[in-house]
């Protein structure tokens, strides 16, 4: 294999044999080229740019610096090059302070063979080693486009999710979604928090609000991919996430000609752009389903939701949305409410073909400790059932739905009218 389709490889470990046992390992691989190797701290940062490598097996302990120290370092200036952290702690507490110091993958020491390799193959394909300089320690910006394949060539899907009643769950559902497509289809993912008012996205994922909607509601002009992924902020699952402003105020300068256009953009680089929206039908929320490829309506079992669900239908038919995909998906579903999925199933005369169950100790849990389900209980039901929607997004069989061009105009939201009475046109 040439040297330009291999993947270049630095170690940084301060004891002799294991920098050299990890480079015999490596080299089993004919596409790993082992290009250098440190023993400290501040000769590993140097050397890392320098050489600009697209994986770099960072050991946690060092003379100088602490590995977490070095790594956020490193993808501070050049936050395409994929940093594995190599340690012997398993608690969560490291795993986390990694991730947001920039490191794509933490192995435990003693890892296997089959884990290094594998771990280094997965961080490598969405490696792009160009430094940036200027890019802030806080900002983790790897590139969402795998090695060697130009970005332009990427057409993801805008997955909109939407429910205009109040506390159904739309955040919950669009963060674990997000989390499902990335690990359990490796998918290369993108959450958008789209509620630039009171975004919660940031609390579900105990992520701090370092980049925002405001920065990129700053930047004078056009946008482009690479521009954007700077203002990405990166969770310990590998989602980047677009986060919303920190201060109220700051919402109100954000157009929703600017969510479309960061949309297009980030469709072009990520297989799924996960959009998360505020209950309602304003500008910002129109915008995202104006974009969307599938619209994911989430519903409860109430009276209320089902009617807000009647209105949602006849808002699709006003403004042409039929032609996206539109996935039903009944959230919070238990036993004892006085509706059964069938009858609103009749009354609607849909299919919810996703249903997730009803664990509130589970749900506000995981919320509190800013742990998505999906990820800290992965063997969990309502986990189960978000990877049911995932791999029914995922699934190549589908009809694909091509993307609607960007609108201009909105069409006046009436009342609904009589006839969806009882469940009748």
């Amino acid at each position: 294999m040439t040297g330009e389709s291999a993947l270049r490889i630095v170690i940084v470990d301060d004891i002799p044999e294991s920098r050299d046992n990890l480079e015999r390992l490596l080299l089993f691989e004919p596409d790993f080229r082992v290009v250098g190797k440190a023993a400290r701290g501040e000769e590993a940062i140097d050397l890392v740019l320098r050489l600009a490598p697209h994986v770099v097996l960072l050991d946690q302990t060092l003379p100088d610096l602490d590995g977490i120290e070095v790594a956020s370092a490193i993808t501070a200036r050049a936050p395409g090059i994929g940093v594995i952290l190599l340690g012997v702690e398993q608690d969560p507490e490291i795993l986390r302070r990694a991730m947001l110091a920039g490191a794509r993958e933490y192995l435990s020491k003693p890892f296997s063979y089959d884990d290094l390799i594998e771990a280094v193959r997965r961080v490598g394909r969405v490696a792009n080693p160009r430094p940036i300089a200027t890019a802030p320690a806080t900002v983790f910006a790897a590139p969402l486009s795998p090695v060697d394949e130009p970005v332009t060539t990427r057409e993801g899907q805008v997955v909109v999710v939407l429910g205009s009643k109040g506390g159904i769950g739309r955040t919950f559902v669009a963060t674990n979604l997000a989390i499902c497509l990335q690990r359990v289809l490796q998918r290369e993912v993108v959450l958008v928090d789209a509620d630039l008012m009171r975004g919660d996205v940031a609390v579900l994922l105990n992520l701090p609000v370092h980049r925002s909607w405001t920065d990129l509601a700053r930047i004078a002009g056009p946008l482009d991919g690479e521009l954007i992924r700077e203002f990405l902020t990166r969770h310990v699952s590998q989602v980047g996430v677009v986060l919303a402003p920190a201060q109220l105020e700051d919402a109100e300068r954000i157009s929703a000609e600017r969510v479309q256009e960061v949309l297009v953009e980030l469709r072009r680089r990520a297989d799924f752009v996960i959009v998360d929206t505020r209950g309602g039908y304003d500008d910002i929320t129109l915008a995202c389903a104006d974009v969307a490829s599938t619209l994911i309506w989430i519903l409860t079992l109430e009276m209320t939701a089902i009617k807000e669900t009647k209105r949602f239908l006849e808002l699709v038919e006003r403004l042409g949305f039929q032609q996206k995909r539109i996935v039903f998906v009944l959230n919070q579903q238990r036993s004892g409410s006085g509706l059964t999925v069938e009858e609103v199933e009749t009354s609607l005369r849909l299919s919810i073909p996703i249903r997730i169950s009803s664990d509130p100790q589970a749900v506000i849990g995981s919320i509190n400790d800013g742990t998505p389900l999906a990820w800290q209980h992965r063997q969990h039901r309502i986990t189960a059932e978000l990877i049911q929607l995932a791999e029914l997004l995922a699934n190549e069989s589908r009809e694909v739905v091509p993307h609607a061009g960007v609108r201009k105009r909105r069409l006046p939201f009436l009342p609904v009218s009589d006839r969806w009475t009882n469940g009748r046109r």
